[in-house]
């Protein structure tokens, strides 16, 4: 049975494999991430950052890269080189999964890389939403009480988003200042 088998068959197949079903996972990445952070009854609004697709498409190139090179040749050094590809490519598509924002009627949370940044809306004493016309230069700056700020670029937000960071600061009597 295994002389019918073919390694560098099987690592070429795999490479063409994660290339072809690379826009399937980019398309279903942000799907699976919402569906695992957001509850379906609240109303809550989950952003990924732009830079996750950047990601991903890394991450899966970095993992072609690795069984391409493994259907090349397989030696202790090409080992050694898939290992430490491996553990990039997983630490790249693990990141993908860590950079969002997410609105809810009790805070405002974004996360980016190694930053979490988390605000409960009475902790807040100010929202200023600057903008630049026909851009998307401009950001949204939440200053908490003891006088740190938060800062939204605007190209990480969408309509909704800024309609529910205006809606939850009218609520909570936090004025909201358009500049």
């Amino acid at each position: 049975m295994f002389k019918n088998f073919s390694p560098g068959l099987f690592f070429a197949m795999a490479a063409v494999t994660v290339v072809i079903f690379l826009p399937w996972i980019m398309l279903l990445q942000p799907i699976f991430q919402s569906f695992f952070f957001v509850k379906p009854y609240e109303q809550d609004v989950f952003l990924l950052n732009p830079i996750n697709i950047k990601l991903i498409i890394a991450s899966c190139l970095i993992f072609g890269g690795m069984f391409g090179l493994l259907a090349y040749k397989r030696t202790k050094a090409i080992y050694a080189v898939t290992t430490l590809l491996l553990v990039i490519g997983g630490a790249t598509a693990y990141y993908s999964t860590q950079n969002y924002l997410k609105i809810s009627e009790q805070q405002i949370e974004r996360s980016f890389f190694w930053m979490n940044d988390q605000y409960a809306w009475k902790e807040l004493e100010e929202v200023y939403y600057e903008y630049v016309v026909g851009s998307n230069k401009g950001e949204v700056k939440l200053i908490t009480k003891s006088g740190d700020s938060f800062v939204i670029k605007e190209k990480e937000l969408n309509s909704q988003a800024k309609s529910y960071i205006y809606r939850y600061s009218n609520e909570n009597g936090i004025p909201y200042v358009e500049r």
